[in-house]
């Protein structure tokens, strides 16, 4: 088996390669990819808990803690104890949080376009439902 031809190889290359000119782009505003992920869970719904977040990111606790307290500092997001459980958090986007995706949008619609171009789209349809399949294979246990 060649090394640089293998599953493992091919998609920690092109998620680096992609993450690397989302990170590009997004410097501009001082976000990572990471933190971007994050705020883009919230984008489609806000006011979650942090374990949900951490669930979604597939990210251990200290590096969601991280994450939403650069978040926090930056005026993105805040963070208020649960009704529910006192022990959990639940965080919301501030409206610097909701306006920063008008600017961060169109960075990674242009990151994820420059990655697929020339790729036939049904190629990529398929391309798509077979990683959603990877990541399914290998979180069956964690759900």
């Amino acid at each position: 088996m060649n090394i640089e031809s293998n599953l493992g190889s091919l998609l920690g290359k092109s998620s680096r390669l992609l993450a690397n000119s989302l990170n590009h782009a997004l410097g501009e505003i001082n976000l990572t990819v990471e933190q971007w992920s994050l705020l883009a869970l919230l984008w489609i719904e806000d006011n979650q808990s942090q374990k949900s977040l951490q669930l979604a990111l597939l990210k251990d606790k200290a590096t969601i803690n991280s994450l939403l307290n650069y978040l926090l500092k930056d005026g993105f997001i805040v963070k208020e104890a649960s009704t529910l459980d006192k022990r959990s958090f639940i965080v919301s986007l501030t409206q610097k949080g909701k306006d920063v995706r008008t600017t961060s949008m169109p960075m990674a619609i242009n990151s994820i376009q420059i990655a697929t171009d020339d790729i036939d789209r049904q190629e990529l349809q398929i391309t798509l439902k077979v990683l959603d399949k990877i990541i399914n294979n290998l979180t069956k246990d964690k759900k």
